[in-house]
């Protein structure tokens, strides 16, 4: 089977258009992101490269087209509009240009107004809503409906940064549990859910803290489907 040859870049001049090709779609999905969240496509690497390539692909195609029109207007005044004007100012006046101004201008055009237009577009959006008393009101929220995390066990995790309890009911209807710490450790996207209780308790079959375990040195508890897990901020006499 024949596979034809892939072209890389094999020159530093030829990596740097490559990069700068990536740029502008990278700053757009990255700022995209923080506003709106994870959506499913933005899981695989593989489509988040792609949606990054023709983001840059219409700032690109948007670029020389303003370039290309702004040669002509100036092709008004100076007589000259054509596209051999402007690939003469590329290859004259471009390069006399100031080292400084090229690198503030590519950092305008390839991250800073890429990502403007993503929070411009997905900053902030009205909505209609109705208090208790029946009064329908317009408010201007975040258009974010998601956390930025992919799912709630992550967004839960990531808030379970000072001393609690918990409790996990395995898919076997045993409770494990204990005290949740500094010293414990907690997995989120994109590993497998799975906790360590570095202070084991002995637990009831009802799930009531009875007392600490002896000798525990924690306890490794893997998060299926079908585990319940309970953040409990009460002392355990309480539980």
């Amino acid at each position: 089977m024949y596979v034809s040859d892939v072209t890389v870049p094999d020159s530093l001049p030829q990596a740097l258009i490559f990069i700068a090709m990536l740029v502008p779609g990278f700053s757009f999905v990255t700022v995209r992101t923080w506003f709106v969240g994870w959506r499913t496509p933005d899981h695989g690497a593989g489509s988040r490269l792609l949606e990054a390539l023709y983001v840059s692909a219409i700032f690109i195609v948007v670029y020389v087209g303003i370039f290309v029109i702004g040669v002509s207007i100036a092709g008004i005044w100076t007589g000259d509009g054509s596209l051999d004007a402007a690939r003469r100012w590329v290859e004259t006046s471009w390069a006399t240009t100031p080292g400084v101004v090229t690198a503030v201008l590519s950092m305008v055009l390839l991250v800073g107004l890429p990502g403007l237009l993503g929070a411009l577009l997905n900053w902030r959006t009205k909505v209609t809503t109705v208090d208790s008393d029946g009064v329908a009101k317009t408010e201007t929220k975040p258009v974010n409906r998601n956390q930025p995390t992919p799912r709630a066990w992550d967004h839960s995790a990531y808030g379970a940064d000072y001393p609690r309890f918990v409790r996990v009911k395995t898919n076997t209807g045993v409770y494990v549990g204990g005290w949740f710490d500094a010293s414990g450790y907690i997995s989120t996207y994109p590993f497998d859910r799975d906790i360590f209780i570095a202070h084991q308790w002995h637990m009831d079959p009802k799930g009531k803290f009875v007392r600490p375990m002896k000798d525990s040195l924690g306890v490794w508890v893997p998060i299926t489907d079908d585990c319940i897990v309970e953040w409990i901020a009460f002392e355990p006499a309480n539980t």
